[in-house]
């Protein structure tokens, strides 16, 4: 949230970043209030977990500040919209800030309380969904979703009519059970029949419930074909110009295998030598931080009714991997990930059962310590990536991997920079590089370095941030320069 003039300029930066577009940043300039304008976007802000900020007086594309006039008005006009023109009434915090001679109207628009979702807009008596590049009408099967969440999620736990065990492959079975017996005491001696019942892979009818046959079933799919993977290679986001399509299906713990395998064949790699002069491939993403993505996507998607017909997305983009799954975070925020406290399962049982399974290389899906997204940010640190960002909508929870770290090679340029310079990352070393000759633009940059857009951003604010490099030009000029300090 923007609550000063510093927010106010972070934000702009990042949607100079972002080019434009932003999941919970909203640039709008009008001359004067509209309430159709803005109808959408509160009621997607609302119902967007942690909500969002609008900006009046800001251009989208290209980033500028154009101001408006009567702050105080559009200001009072905001406000009274957000308490009397929704389904519920949605809190709105708002400011005014001079940059530069002209004034930026900020709203931030607080979450609805979760019984309050959706939110809908009284003018259309629709509800809206934030994405990233804007505000959607919600489907009847989004509303759906975010009406089921009003209470702790209990759907893996349903049973599955017309299963049993029989339902279940007898090779994971037998290595769930050993895992088990070998992991706890309560179990060592238990027959396998009250294991499988006691830990909710089959009910007390002997069918098998929706967590079970997903993690341990022979074919998952006969009973509940959108839960697969797809993945595919994609020269944009939407998905149009795909190739490489991937249907991924069976049981959890293979589907997890066969769906970082496929991320490693289609993926770059590259020959790195190390000090003993010998060559080894290094694959453009870390694969241990692709698998506990993966990992994470399968075992907290939404397996409530009105989404058991979505599957999880893989999408190989130009400058990014995506890792999508239905379904949102639950008793946590984005931010709170990878902390000591960002552990919160979506499906409980569902999560205790992949602490026991193993995929093909014996490796249990998930170690249930909760350490796994901090697992993946150090592997991109030491991989020397942008790290992982995350989305969550409410209805769709998406990780992003930046891409490009192998787009060329490039030699090894710690040693010829200051050591503070080197601290910050390679990327950050290749910029500096590149500014010997004096100040170049970031078009510039990225293709000296050989860097993408997003790389030499993140660079050039690592260097900025540590006072190393200078900016010469306006945010949004595409004529802005960057300068050695």
């Amino acid at each position: 949230m923007i609550v000063d003039r510093d927010d106010l300029t972070e934000a702009l930066a990042r949607l100079e970043l972002e080019g434009g577009d932003c999941l919970e940043i909203e640039a709008k300039t009008f001359s004067e209030y509209s309430h159709a304008a803005l109808g959408p976007t509160l009621s997607a802000f609302a119902n967007l977990p942690g909500g969002g900020t609008i900006l009046l007086g800001v251009s989208e594309k290209p980033v500028s500040v154009v101001g408006v006039e009567h702050p105080r008005d559009l200001k009072q006009a905001l406000v009274s919209q957000a308490r009397q023109g929704f389904s519920s009434e949605i809190a709105v915090d708002v400011y005014d800030f001079d940059l530069d001679g002209r004034t930026v109207v900020v709203a931030n628009v607080q979450e609805a309380p979760v019984n309050g979702k959706p939110c809908r807009w009284k003018e259309t008596g629709w509800a809206y969904l934030r994405q990233y590049d804007g505000d959607y009408r919600m489907s009847l099967q989004e509303e759906q979703q975010l009406l089921l969440r009003h209470e702790r999620p209990r759907q893996d736990l349903t049973p599955v009519p017309g299963t049993s065990a029989g339902s279940l492959d007898d090779g994971l079975v037998r290595s769930f059970l050993h895992a088990v017996r070998d992991g706890t005491t309560v179990f060592a001696n238990r027959p396998d029949a009250e294991v499988l019942l006691d830990l909710n892979v089959l009910t007390e009818s002997g069918e098998a419930t929706l967590a079970g046959l997903y993690a341990l079933g022979r074919y998952p799919q006969k009973n509940f074909p959108g839960l697969s993977i797809t993945a595919a290679i994609t020269g944009e986001e939407d998905g149009v110009r795909a190739s490489n399509r991937f249907m991924i299906v069976g049981p959890l713990p293979r589907m997890l295998t066969d769906a970082v395998a496929w991320v490693s064949r289609a993926m770059r790699t590259s020959i790195r030598f190390g000090d003993d002069g010998h060559g080894r491939n290094v694959h453009e993403y870390p694969l241990v931080a692709v698998r506990e993505l993966i990992a994470n996507a399968l075992v907290h998607r939404d397996l409530s009714e009105p989404a058991l017909s979505k599957g999880i997305e893989i999408r190989l983009l130009r400058d990014r991997l995506i890792i999508s799954n239905p379904g949102g975070l639950w008793g946590l925020s984005v931010d709170q990930l990878g902390t000591r406290d960002g552990k919160s399962a979506v499906n409980e049982y569902l999560y205790n059962i992949c602490t026991f399974a193993t995929d093909g290389e014996e490796r249990r899906v998930i170690e249930g310590l909760g350490s796994g997204i901090r697992e993946v940010r150090r592997a991109l640190r030491d991989a020397d990536m942008e790290p992982v960002r995350f989305q969550d909508t409410g209805v769709r929870f998406t990780a992003l991997l930046p891409r490009g770290a192998l787009l060329s090679p490039r030699p090894d340029t710690t040693s010829t920079v200051p050591d503070e310079v080197a601290a910050l990352s390679r990327n950050a070393a290749a910029v500096w590089l590149c500014l010997e000759d004096g100040a170049r633009t970031r078009q510039q940059i990225v293709e000296a370095a050989h860097l993408t857009g997003r790389q030499a951003a993140y660079a050039l604010n690592k260097l900025k941030e540590a006072g190393l490099i200078v900016v010469r030009g306006g945010r949004g000029d595409r004529a802005t320069s960057y300068a050695r300090a």
